[in-house]
Formats: structure tokens, sequence, C-alpha cells
């Protein structure tokens, strides 16, 4: 799969920032969202091929928008790769159990995120 859409949601600006400005920089395009309503949305109209979403969000947590979106018809396909500074082995498996594809431990270094981005480019 080529990896070219990436969502970045995260409800700290600056780590959103940072993520949108490193990841443009490799040829990437890039989309944020601050909140799982607007991840929700936004991955409805813009369909990523990967989703980097954070756990603890406004309104919707990561984990229900991660389920809504792996059981909807329309984003199922989507690769989503969660980072959280809840790193339990019960918090883990509830991200995973929702469908993530995979779960970082914050903090995660650039290089790692992009390890996994382009894991799934070689899938």
């Amino acid at each position: 799969m080529e990896v070219k859409k990436i969502l970045v949601v995260d409800d700290e600006t600056t780590i959103s920032s940072y993520l949108q400005k490193k990841l443009t920089k490799l040829g990437y395009t890039v989309h944020v969202a601050n909140d799982g309503e607007d991840a929700i949305e936004q991955s409805f109209a813009v369909l990523p091929d990967i989703i980097l979403l954070d756990v603890k969000l406004p309104k919707l947590d990561g984990i229900e928008v991660c389920r809504r979106l792996k059981t909807d018809g329309r984003t199922k396909h989507i690769s989503i790769i969660m980072l959280s500074a809840k790193a339990q082995s019960f918090e883990i498996r509830q991200g995973l159990e929702a469908g993530a594809d995979k779960y970082l431990c914050k903090p995660v270094s650039f290089p790692d995120i992009l390890k996994e981005i382009q894991a799934f480019e070689t899938k």
C-alpha cells in the first residue's frame, strides 16, 4: 500500500503541528484533527491511508474513534496507529481490541513513528 495521506489526531497542538511539519517535509499530505468528533468527520472526508490517533481526546476518546472507524465500511480499511501515554497492558489491549493496527506508547520518537508508517507501505 502506498501511503500518501495521513490524518494526525491529537489535542496537543505542539504534537500535531510537529508531526504535520515533519511528515509534510517527507512528501505526505497531512491533515490534523484536535478532537474525536473532528477525527471521524475528517476520516470520512479525506479517507486517509493512515491515522495517527491519540487515545486521550476531547469529545470522543481515541478508543471510541477507532471502534467507530473500524466498524464502518467506508473507513474500516484505514490503518490506525494509536499513540498514547496510556501504557498499561490493559490499555494497550483495549486499543488493539478496538481495531488499532499498532499501539505506540508516548513518548515515542519521530523515527519510530516513521518506521511504523513505512511498515504499512511494504504491506
